[in-house]
């Protein structure tokens, strides 16, 4: 997973600079940096590291996009569904969720929205889907998050 989460994500953003392109988004994951967090026995951590570090590859890959200079919205969903939609998307700061899951259909809404919202501009978002979360507007959820 180096090969891919880390070295590929670091030629894109390469890629991107030398042809001037001005945003990019990147969908990591939660968890990225669970060992700060203190989520070092979260099953969750432990599952996604086991083969090929996944989460340190993806973390240094966001490192790496935050001292580019590009402009950047970091989406850090948790479990992936194939199923439709159920409930409202929570954004929180990076960080924050250490469970939770969301449909691929909603990330994918959250990183076309990433492109139309400057509220979105170089900042980490963590997202999930829970039924008992109210609707917000996108313009909302990237708003309320503050960049570090």
């Amino acid at each position: 997973m180096l090969q891919v989460d880390n070295y590929g994500t670091v030629n894109l953003v390469e890629a991107c600079r030398t042809l001037g392109v001005k945003r990019f988004i990147l969908i990591s994951s939660i968890l990225v940096n669970g060992a700060a967090m203190g989520q070092l026995l979260n099953p969750a951590y432990i599952f996604l590291n086991v083969f090929g570090l996944t989460l340190i590859a993806k973390l240094q890959a966001e490192q790496y996009i935050r001292k580019s200079g590009i402009n950047y919205t970091i989406v850090r969903p948790g479990g992936l569904k194939n199923d439709p939609p159920r409930g409202n998307i929570v954004m929180e700061p990076e960080d924050t969720l250490s469970e939770g899951s969301i449909s691929r259909d909603q990330v994918a809404e959250v990183a076309v929205e990433a492109l139309l919202h400057p509220e979105s501009h170089y900042k980490v978002v963590e997202i999930v889907a829970r039924t008992e979360a109210p609707k917000r507007s996108f313009e909302e959820l990237f708003d309320s998050i503050k960049q570090r």
